[in-house]
């Protein structure tokens, strides 16, 4: 079996299926003519062998990373020039490119370095370009565009999780930047770890973790979550590029450094629209007043960046964590095991909870934690005893609430536990309350979107407003898919088919295992007006998926937070040709 290091590049075209449904001779016509005045000279000029074809897509390899980057660069700008019609008619591409091992098969190449390449092309934007680590490591400093870095990004098939860069063509639909006459934003970004362990990463991130908590109760600025700032660790960035990309003014950045119990911190805070540095403090410090530290950090960037709120706010705001080290760092841990979500990570993430509990009773976050994770267990199958792991879930996130009744963290996680307990209404007075606590929790307003989407509480016009402001607050989250979903969801629940596409087609594009293919299930119910195409993707579902049934759809679309669709229409999905299984 030959196998040899290359270059990879993948395109395919936005819409397809959408554009040929409307025009499709002039569609196969404007791409013929496409390929052989622009896409064909593009890629023969830098060397570029077409491996293959396909309807609406191409997969090209080339002998140097930089050559493909920069014939891919040339095809998006002169796509973009030519294509100036009908913004839902235009030919417009998303490319991936990555540099990895393959197979040799004939005239074919396989393996892992292509199929990274194929999830690169799915996380561009129309008209953009995405690229992998090793690609971007041979490509830095040699182009004429800005790499912007995305973070890590879950693959399919992959045991660990690819970096990604943006490289930013003119034209592309990125997100806009926050407009004017909006609440002050601000993102704040993972702090430098500079001490020699690498194993502290953890501190720093704890610190910054919970600056952004405590800014986000305030309701007059609005905070980007953690997953999103957090997609921007570690890398050479031009500050002013992340707060378009995050739709932010204010970005904050800074380093902790730990010699021994000594602790020095520094931040600053930048006003993106002209680089300008608005503020700067350092602090040095002891572990034993760590957390005085992170008070006075959090009220010096409140008082720069909005000094409009008064005092009375922020004390109110500045809740003290507690004093107790060993439990804090137990559940920072827990988290990072959590975002992982696996049944050996979730598992972690209980007995990390349930040490830091033991080590301190009072510490809110390990009970919230600890809530969510049960109810996990118990919706994913990880559980022996699932009815049992709900009924310690709604203990933990009790328990939370009577610990801090101003925690919006513990009103959400017993949300949590009462909206997959079937307990609706109950569910969405928690989330209310956990929303006046902190209008600002992505997570909170996704949560409460999709209990909405129930029978008995039904309003997915709210629903689909609290989907949106929640991907607006937290766009880069590596979950994000589930935002799309749920968008799309109550677009389907209110009658509008297309835009339901539109995001059932986005969150589809985001690589994962387990979820996938009860989306595509729902995604083929969506395409009423288009019997073949939803045939085929109840097709690809079983395909990924042999086992796939209409009851394992149902309960792995209620894990992905997208389940009441499904359920109505699963005699739709029967008809398309999906088994309908054991109480299907």
């Amino acid at each position: 079996m030959e196998r040899r290091l290359t270059t990879i590049l993948a395109a395919d075209l936005v819409g397809y299926s959408r554009l040929m449904a409307a025009d499709e001779e002039g569609v196969i016509a404007r791409l013929r003519v496409a390929r052989a005045e622009v896409i064909d000279p593009a890629l023969a000029e830098a060397g570029g062998r077409i491996v293959k074809t396909m309807g609406d897509g191409l997969l090209v390899e080339f002998g140097s990373p930089v050559a493909a980057v920069r014939a891919a660069l040339a095809v998006q700008r002169a796509m973009a020039a030519r294509e100036t019609g009908p913004e839902d008619a235009r030919l417009r591409f998303r490319v991936g490119v990555n540099l990895g091992d393959i197979v040799i098969d004939g005239d074919d190449i396989l393996g892992d370095g292509v199929n990274v390449a194929a999830r690169l092309e799915t996380l561009a934007p129309p008209g953009g370009l995405c690229i992998s680590r090793a690609v971007h490591d041979q490509v830095r400093g040699k182009l004429d565009a800005v790499l912007t870095p995305l973070g890590p990004q879950p693959m399919k098939n992959l045991p660990e999780p690819v970096e990604v860069w943006r490289v930013e063509v003119a034209g592309a639909e990125v997100r806009p930047a926050m407009s004017a006459g909006t609440r002050p934003s601000i993102a704040i970004l993972p702090f430098d770890n500079m001490s020699r362990d690498a194993d502290q990463d953890f501190l720093a991130d704890g610190i910054v973790e919970d600056v952004i908590t405590e800014l986000s109760r305030f309701r007059d600025l609005t905070v980007i979550a953690r997953n999103s700032s957090f997609s921007f660790r570690g890398q050479a960035f031009d500050v002013r590029r992340i707060a378009e990309a995050l739709g932010v003014r204010y970005v904050v950045e800074g380093s902790v450094r730990r010699a021994g119990e000594r602790l020095r911190l520094t931040a600053q805070l930048i006003d993106a629209a002209d680089g300008a540095h608005v503020w700067a403090g350092r602090w040095d410090r002891t572990m034993a007043d760590l957390f005085d530290l992170q008070d006075e950090l959090t009220q010096a960037i409140v008082t720069a960046v909005a000094p409009e709120i008064s005092a009375h706010e922020r004390s109110l705001a500045r809740r003290k964590p507690t004093e107790s080290l060993t439990a804090w760092e137990l559940a920072q841990r827990a988290h990072a095991e959590y975002y992982r979500y696996t049944a050996e990570s979730v598992g972690a993430t209980i007995a990390l909870a349930t040490r830091a509990i033991a080590a301190d009773p009072a510490l809110v976050l390990a009970h919230t934690l600890l809530a969510r994770a049960q109810v996990s267990e118990a919706l994913a199958g990880w559980s022996a005893d699932p009815e049992a792991s709900l009924r310690a879930a709604r203990a933990s996130a009790e328990r939370a609430v009577e610990i801090d009744s101003r925690n919006d963290e513990a009103f959400g996680a017993l949300g949590f536990v009462l909206a997959f307990s079937d307990r609706f209404r109950e569910a969405i007075e928690m989330f209310e309350r956990a929303k006046a606590l902190n209008p600002n929790n992505a997570n909170t307003l996704l949560h409460l979107a999709v209990t909405r989407l129930n029978p008995p509480v039904r309003d997915a016009a709210q629903a689909l407003s609290e989907a949106r402001e929640a991907l607006r607050l937290n766009p880069t989250d590596p979950f994000a898919w589930t935002f799309h979903l749920v968008i799309g969801a109550a677009l389907l629940l209110e009658g509008d088919h297309e835009a339901a596409r539109v995001a059932l087609d986005t969150a589809r594009g985001y690589p994962n295992v387990d979820w996938k293919p009860a989306m595509l299930a729902a995604f083929a119910a969506v395409a009423g007006d288009a019997p073949e195409r939803a045939r085929d993707l109840v097709a690809e579902a079983l395909a990924l998926r042999p086992e796939m049934t209409l009851a394992l759809a149902r309960r792995a679309m209620r894990e992905a937070f997208a389940y009441p669709p499904l359920a109505e229409l699963g005699e739709q999905l029967v008809d398309l040709g999906l088994p309908r299984g054991a109480a299907g």
